[in-house]
């Protein structure tokens, strides 16, 4: 990967937005980048000390950051900064209000996840401000060419970490639709304890550390389920740290819908690579 310059922690003011400080402290030594908390107010900017203490943050809390303020509108601004810094992140709660459970982004965040110029990280506003350790990374990978713009990237967070990553492959072995040019597809004996599986599951894990650029003794471990991919991510996000997600960039309602489910009812972060700005 290039080497990252910033990781931007963008704050409104409110406590549930500093529940992304923990993993973005720990995510800028991973990436070896400075972790800038920036505060965009739109009227006449407050003196830093008073926006630290409305959002009921200690000296340790930002020890280690650098705390900036713009004037301006906040999505605008973010973005901006985003490009101006070439950050390697943006971590941000997807809404600072815990009461909405059925939307997946609050008004800033969702127009920044979408005009983002790199990785967006996004953490529920219940994680709180308890430490972030990342001991296992989960990667769902459906076997399409796409999917694996992820894993060279989620295997460097792993190594950079001592992370163990689990690569996840919701199996359908008879696709309903055409699929991507190139797609490694389950064989049709996938419900059944044949040897075979075995051998499709090495031949599957080594395509994807290949087109991927993995190294060969990264620690990767592959686990394959049935059903929708959403519940199948969601139920398998309850034992991982971090989640490492491709999107291709449409958010429209009857679109993304197995990104949209798993920002929604996973407790842990999610970074979200877009696809078609992976280059």
């Amino acid at each position: 990967m290039t080497a990252p310059r910033t990781v931007l922690v963008p704050l409104d003011g409110s406590a549930c937005a500093t529940a992304a400080i923990p993993v973005a402290r720990r995510m800028a030594g991973l990436l070896h980048a400075t972790a800038v908390l920036l505060h965009v107010v739109e009227e006449d900017l407050p003196a830093p000390a008073t926006v630290i203490e409305r959002m009921k943050l200690s000296a340790d809390d930002v020890h280690g950051f650098i705390v900036e303020q713009r004037r301006g509108v906040a999505e605008d601004v973010i973005l901006q900064e985003a490009s101006e810094r070439q950050a390697a992140a943006i971590v941000m709660c997807t809404q600072t209000h815990t009461d909405i459970r059925w939307r997946t982004f609050g008004h800033v965040a969702k127009p920044v996840f979408r005009g983002s110029p790199c990785p967006v990280v996004l953490i529920p506003p219940t994680r709180g401000r308890q430490p972030w350790e990342l001991r296992q990374v989960l990667v769902p990978h459906d076997g399409t060419p796409t999917s694996a713009v992820t894993i060279e990237p989620a295997a460097d967070l792993a190594a950079g970490s001592g992370a163990e990553l689990v690569v996840l492959h919701v199996a359908m072995p008879a696709p309903a639709k055409l699929v991507e040019p190139g797609t490694l597809l389950v064989p049709s004996y996938v419900d059944q304890p044949h040897h075979e599986w075995k051998a499709w599951t090495r031949e599957f894990v080594d395509r994807m550390c290949a087109v991927g650029g993995v190294k060969s003794d990264a620690n990767i471990r592959m686990v394959v389920a049935e059903g929708e991919a959403d519940a199948a991510i969601v139920r398998f996000a309850r034992e991982s740290d971090l989640i490492v997600l491709g999107w291709r960039g449409v958010l429209e309602p009857d679109r993304a819908r197995t990104l949209r489910r798993v920002i929604q009812d996973t407790s842990c972060p999610v970074i979200v690579f877009r696809v078609d700005r992976a280059g």
